[in-house]
């Protein structure tokens, strides 16, 4: 049998996914898309690079900062961890 999520799994991918974006809305517009187009999309620091006219120490510095505030927000809010 498929996996069916419940009710409370709902909710929480919900809360979850809010929680993310809130997070991304603290970001600048580039380093927002270098992060998704990195972690959602699979593409290397080199080819995003590539498609935005940039160096690849550009695009690894723009994630890193991304990840920073997510270290930064889930440190100060252990209770709102996401695992």
């Amino acid at each position: 049998m498929p996996y069916q999520p419940t009710p409370e799994d709902i909710v929480c991918q919900r809360e979850t996914l809010v929680l993310l974006l809130s997070i991304l809305d603290t970001c600048t517009a580039i380093q927002r898309e270098r992060f998704l187009l990195y972690a959602l999309y699979g593409f290397s620091y080199t080819e995003i690079g590539m498609m935005q006219g940039c160096s690849r120490e550009s695009v690894y510095e723009s994630i890193q900062a991304v990840r920073r505030k997510f270290l930064k927000y889930f440190s100060n809010h252990p209770d709102n961890g996401l695992f």
